[in-house]
């Protein structure tokens, strides 16, 4: 059944990339405003369907990727329960925000192309999507790190310790491990790699943990 669950976890995993991409592959010429800088100036010419099937890739990619994670949760239990809880623990933490995270940063440009289009000035929506994001961001960057930081760093442990029967280079295949790799790409050349691949990173390191799972069932 964690063979299952890790495959599954695999396609939840690149369901919530598709989605990153409907939201975030914002193209070129694209200009950050705002108090909070969290407003993007190609929200205007990006079609709306785009962030309705973000968010339904999100609601189909998250309970997925949920059973990764309980699987890996399972095979860790194999060799350190306390270690398994902890994964648990962040995972179902984290994934419990996965769609709260995903759909909020959604709504930001829904709520921008609407107000737009119904004459309403650039300042008030500024003010109205900083309103909503400052209501939002200290949980979501809790579920933030619970999903993509802690869950990989105690990865990280079980793989060093021998607790998980897993090739080592999942050490920097994982959520936090590719992660950084898109802020390096950035960091290179920022015109390049503003976009792909850094916006789909931690999301196809969530369905690494998903394939180490199915990797680890296997054996």
């Amino acid at each position: 059944m964690d063979f299952i669950f890790g495959i599954l976890g695999i396609v939840g995993g690149f369901l919530c990339a598709v989605g990153d991409i409907l939201f975030d592959l914002k193209g070129k010429n694209n200009v950050k405003s705002g108090p909070a800088n969290i407003i993007d100036s190609n929200w205007q010419i990006m079609s709306e369907w785009r962030f309705s099937v973000s968010i339904w890739t999100a609601a189909l990619g998250v309970p997925l990727y949920l059973l990764g994670f309980l699987g890996m949760s399972n095979q860790l239990a194999q060799s350190n329960g306390a270690v398994a809880a902890t994964f648990l623990f962040f995972a179902v933490f984290g994934a419990s925000g996965g769609l709260f995270i995903h759909a909020t940063v959604c709504f930001l440009p829904i709520i921008s192309k609407t107000l737009t289009k119904n004459g309403v000035s650039k300042d008030i929506i500024d003010a109205t999507c900083t309103k909503i994001y400052n209501a939002v961001k200290i949980p979501l960057v809790i579920m933030f790190f619970n999903l993509v930081i802690a869950t990989s760093l105690t990865l990280i442990y079980a793989i060093i310790k021998n607790y998980l029967n897993v090739p080592f280079v999942f050490v920097v295949i994982n959520p936090l491990g590719l992660m950084l790799l898109g802020w390096l790409f950035r960091l290179i050349n920022k015109r390049a790699f503003s976009d792909l691949p850094g916006i789909i990173m931690p999301s196809v390191g969530i369905a690494m943990i998903g394939l180490m799972t199915a990797i680890s069932a296997y054996h």
